[in-house]
């Protein structure tokens, strides 16, 4: 038998985007003389589709569609991912489903078992739980067809496992002599590696081919890496796709296949293609096709212009450099050498007057008053502004350049560098982003290396940097990484080596921000734990 696996990227929500591509590839894998086709999970509707599965209209056009797609398969046999309904249920009466299609007609449906409920993830919401699992002959072979979380319980795998059931372990009871998974599994910085030994262990475990495909594309926070890949009975790798692109891929039963190595990109590679895909992604989908930033001199700014013109192309990013009294020299020169070794866009707005106006027009509020933070935002915040104003009249999405060190520790100004409809640094630390530098001039000079090496700073008052009010950046993203990926408090983070009266410190930093947080532009999630809907404290607490 002859399987094409196809990793699409639809857009949620968009029924005849979605159904067009399906039918698309369909053709497209029909002259391969497959005799299979397999899609993503809820490749109908896109992932993750949130509250409009609370809209009936919706679900019943997405059924609606599974006869459509039905009518593809008068040669083929096609496996999609989609919503089917169980009227006598109690509950949603919802269920995150695979249809599987034949001969013209919907021959089988096969429900999710293992509903996740953490990090970005609120399936328990939305469907309802599949009770028991089927297997589905096809020609000579008995299919196992899971749905993503089905397959991440597999208890010699897992140290702590999430649920008690194992829908794989059942459909091999049940004589499944083919595993597939069909999937949208969001990406984060080393999941692949982890996704890969999981399916070989599954596959050797059982004694089973397992396939996998997986959604390809961003839909708003979360990017999917996509991939198609196979497992053979001994858990070798045994055919793998490219990812963070749009693939097919055809498997044949019949023939032999060499093991492939386990090698993955390196995790700065990832995050780069990722954090492309993202912005792009966003753009496209939400109907934009430029986008505007603000370039102060700084490494931020610098890698989101070049992520933002792989993304959309020189011609599609205007930079707006924005000096005031207290900029550096530099923070001009730099930007320009940057500006023309990219090709981007350009506009300098000196925001002085406008400063100082604002300074008159407080005078008299502001009597007798030092000068503080107050006006140093104030500078932040024209900035913000005129952004806006730029985007707004010229229909130019507005990128924030902050980075997940900034906005942990709320070394932001709201309404200021944080205005955008787009953060796509926000999940990456200060110390990634270095790297991410490094790694764009791995051949050549692409970020001047003046921007690289100079000592980070807002330049919101004379002689400032970052480490006025931050600590080093290597010590400070080691202690966030321990408190809002590892989710330790500051007795064990102290334990690690820590100074205490500091950990306290950056920790309470955190907390305080969460106000601002609740405010920010989204962002793209690159880690296993991200600001926004992965990470939800509340912003009245008591706990510190």
């Amino acid at each position: 038998m002859k399987i094409a696996l196809v990793s699409i990227n639809p857009i949620v929500g968009n029924l005849k985007y979605n159904f067009e591509k399906i039918k698309h590839y369909v053709n497209v894998v029909k002259t391969s003389e497959a005799d299979l086709v397999i899609f993503p999970e809820l490749s109908l509707i896109g992932y993750p589709p949130l509250d409009l599965l609370d809209k009936k209209s919706f679900i019943n056009e997405a059924i609606s569609y599974h006869e459509k797609i039905a009518e593809l398969s008068d040669s083929i046999g096609i496996i999609f991912g989609s919503i089917s309904k169980i009227e006598d249920k109690i509950g949603t009466n919802i269920y995150n489903s695979a249809i599987f299609c034949f001969n013209k007609k919907i021959f089988s449906i096969h429900r999710k078992s293992l509903l996740p409920n953490y990090d970005v993830f609120d399936e328990v919401r939305y469907f309802e739980t599949a009770k028991k699992v089927e297997v589905t002959k096809f020609g000579n072979t008995n299919l196992g067809i899971t749905i993503c979380e089905d397959a991440w319980n597999d208890k010699d795998f897992w140290v702590h496992r999430m649920y008690e059931y194992d829908p794989i372990e059942e459909l091999v009871k049940l004589n499944a002599n083919l595993i597939i998974n069909i999937s949208a599994s969001p990406f984060s910085a080393g999941k692949e590696k982890i996704r890969t030994k999981m399916f070989s262990s599954i596959a050797r475990k059982h004694s089973r081919t397992v396939l996998y495909v997986n959604q390809v594309g961003a839909n708003t926070d979360l990017i999917f890496d996509g991939g198609v890949k196979v497992f053979d009975r001994n858990g070798n790798l045994i055919l793998a796709s490219k990812r963070f692109e749009e693939v097919f891929v055809i498997y044949d039963t019949e023939e032999k296949y060499q093991p492939l190595s386990f090698e993955t990109s390196s995790e700065i590679e990832e995050i780069y293609y990722a954090i492309i895909l993202g912005i792009r992604d966003y753009c496209y989908k939400t109907g934009f096709s430029k986008v505007v930033l603000g370039l102060s001199g700084g490494i931020d700014s610098a890698l989101v212009a070049v992520l933002a013109k792989e993304a959309l192309g020189p011609d599609n990013v205007l930079c707006v450099l924005m000096p005031s009294m207290y900029s550096s020299e530099g923070s001009i020169t730099h930007s320009q050498k940057l500006i023309s070794n990219i090709g981007v866009k350009s506009k300098i707005i000196s925001i002085n007057d406008v400063f100082n106006t604002i300074r008159e027009t407080l005078k008299d509020t502001f009597q007798n008053l030092p000068e503080d933070v107050t006006e140093e935002n104030i500078q932040s915040r024209i900035r913000g502004l005129l952004l806006m104003a730029l985007s707004n009249k010229f229909g130019y999405l507005l990128l924030a350049t902050g980075n997940k060190s900034e906005l942990a520790t709320g070394y932001a100004t709201l309404y200021g560098d944080m205005c955008g409809g787009l953060a796509p640094i926000s999940d990456v630390y200060k110390t990634k982003v270095y790297e991410l530098a490094k790694f764009i001039n791995r051949e050549k000079e692409i970020i001047p290396n003046e921007i690289i090496n100079k000592v980070p700073s807002a330049e919101l008052k004379p002689d400032q940097t970052d480490q006025d009010t931050l600590p080093p950046y290597e010590v400070l993203d080691k202690i966030l990484y321990h408190y809002i990926e590892e989710s330790k408090e500051e007795d064990e983070i102290v334990e690690l080596g820590f100074n205490r009266d500091l950990v306290k410190t950056i920790l309470k930093m955190v907390d305080h921000a969460e106000y601002k947080r609740k405010q920010a532009a989204p962002g793209l999630k690159v880690t296993n734990k991200a600001f926004g809907t992965g990470r939800r404290f509340p912003i009245v607490q008591g706990w510190r």
